[in-house]
């Protein structure tokens, strides 16, 4: 039961949205005691062999448990199967600054840059999974060992694979590799006796949230959280550029101490929530995301209202083009103060008020081209003021998007805009006129932009639905290899810039940590 299935069955995300409180959850630790002491002997150390030896994140947590259940006949019920990860997440999870390099593949990134420490690691591991996969877990140089034999015990035939061929694997593996893991993610460290020690943050209160939807624009607004059990209640109320409302609620768990995932409902629409909390737990950050569509939601920013400082969190434009006149609003905390800006930009308030301040700017004709600085008080912000783009960088430069069927959705891919002036500069984002073309002879062959997908003038690709495709060459599958152009016409010249967008069949793995 893998890919969007095994994502919805997962005791991280599916929280029931119900109105009346969550019950509590069943205690943790006797649980384990329960379930886990049959297979898993104590140590030496007071601990279970394995279970003890090992910390991951609570979606690590959440893995192992489903592999106990499907492998060896583990049965929980949802109650069950939560208390258990939230007791294991809490006792051998991750402190935050060692999940932090790997937040990518936490919050289900469609697109993001997976890199290993070294190209033997990127080999041995990151052929088969991401690097951050292991980059997660956190374990003793036995276990590590013991890890390198549960690859053969439960994939006998990895070393025959092609994957595999170019190398001695298991020589390395239970030579070299496990002691190299063991020094890279030791199973202590500093960083998590501190944080073990450390008393969780109370997150409930009123916070200021900004963010950005890729293709969509930012947004703006705030969310309300509440105790309901032992999970959260989070209420919220956003607002595009475009003055659209996004308002919903959704149920959490935090993990950790600091692990926040929710499952919600924003605009009618059913969304999960993978954020972290900072350390002093006035900040969150993260990404929301559809649950039938990971690929598509909204970067997430949010700041504890109580006792936060002045800062602008927001603009509704981070640019003006200079001899022009424009109104941008700040959005941030305590903005009350006086409201400054460099020489070269004239200021007119519309409107202030503690959290938004309107303004209209206008950058002289003659200004230098560059950045510059606009301050509310002791809250201080840059705007960019440009004479002229002088190229445009499609943002991803190149990713991939996947056909969809049956039970697997598409994965879109979307682009956007961004624009730079000379000495490389950068403006922002900007509308853009986008079209999809064939990105080699090859492509050009087999006809891909006809069959791979359409992309539309938000910037996003839609692939087309899987194959065998009999009105293709070789009845071959609607992938392609393509190329994405965006142009902007400013002044009657059009600027344009390329990325690649490889278009593929379907995953049918899709992992919490993939």
């Amino acid at each position: 039961m893998f890919g969007k299935a095994y994502l919805i069955a997962s005791g991280l995300l599916a929280l029931a949205l119900s109105a009346f409180s969550a019950p509590a959850l069943a205690d943790g630790k006797t649980l384990v005691n329960d379930y886990c002491t049959a297979c898993h002997a104590e140590n030496d150390t007071g601990g279970l062999a394995r279970i003890s030896e090992v910390r991951k994140t609570p979606e690590g947590w959440d893995m192992t448990i489903f592999r106990m259940e499907h492998l060896h006949g583990l049965e929980l019920d949802g109650d069950e199967r939560q208390a258990i990860i939230k007791y294991l997440a809490a006792e051998n999870g991750l402190a935050p600054s060692e999940a932090a390099p790997f937040r990518y593949v936490l919050e289900q990134r469609a697109h993001f840059v997976d890199s290993a420490v070294n190209d033997d690691l990127d080999a041995l591991c990151g052929r088969c999974h991401t690097n951050a996969r292991y980059g997660l877990q956190r374990r003793t140089e036995t276990d590590w060992l013991k890890h390198m034999h549960f690859h053969i015990g439960q994939f006998p035939s990895l070393e025959y694979q092609a994957r595999s061929r170019d190398r001695h694997w298991w020589k390395e593996v239970t030579t070299t590799t496990y002691k190299e893991l063991a020094k890279l993610y030791p199973f202590q460290t500093a960083a998590w006796d501190v944080w073990k020690a450390a008393k969780p943050t109370n997150p409930v209160g009123e916070w200021r949230v900004t963010g950005h939807r890729p293709g969509t624009g930012d947004y703006e607004g705030t969310l309300r959280i509440s105790r309901d059990g032992d999970q959260y209640s989070a209420v919220y109320d956003l607002r595009g550029m475009d003055g659209k409302k996004l308002s919903g609620d959704s149920k959490a768990i935090i993990y950790t101490g600091y692990e926040w995932r929710g499952s919600g409902v924003l605009n009618g629409i059913d969304t999960r929530e993978v954020y972290a909390l900072s350390e002093d737990g006035n900040r969150m950050t993260g990404r929301w995301y559809q649950a039938d569509h990971y690929d598509i939601g909204g970067e997430f920013q949010a700041v504890r209202m109580d006792g936060a400082e002045a800062q602008v969190l927001l603009k509704s434009s981070d640019f003006i083009r200079a001899g022009q006149h424009k109104k941008i609003t700040l959005y941030g905390t305590n903005l009350t103060g006086k409201v400054k800006a460099d020489k070269g930009l004239d200021l007119k308030i519309i409107d202030q008020n503690s959290t938004t301040v309107t303004l209209d700017i206008g950058a002289d004709k003659n200004i230098t081209p560059g950045s510059y600085h606009v301050a509310v008080g002791q809250a201080e912000t840059t705007l960019i003021v440009y004479d002229k783009i002088d190229r445009i960088r499609i943002v991803p430069d190149w990713t991939i998007a996947r056909v969809g069927g049956g039970n697997t959705p598409p994965v879109t891919a979307q682009f956007e805009a961004v624009a730079y002036m000379k000495g490389d500069v950068k403006i922002g984002i900007m509308p853009a006129k986008w079209q999809a073309a064939n990105f080699n002879e090859d492509a050009e062959q087999m006809k891909d932009v006809e069959f791979a997908g359409h992309i539309d003038q938000n910037g996003r690709f839609m692939p087309a639905g899987a194959g065998p495709n009999k009105a293709r060459k070789y009845a071959t599958n609607n992938a392609g290899n393509l190329s994405i152009i965006a142009t902007i016409t400013e002044d009657g010249r059009a600027i344009s810039g390329k990325a690649q967008l490889i278009v593929t069949v379907q995953r049918w793995n899709t992992p919490p940590i993939r």
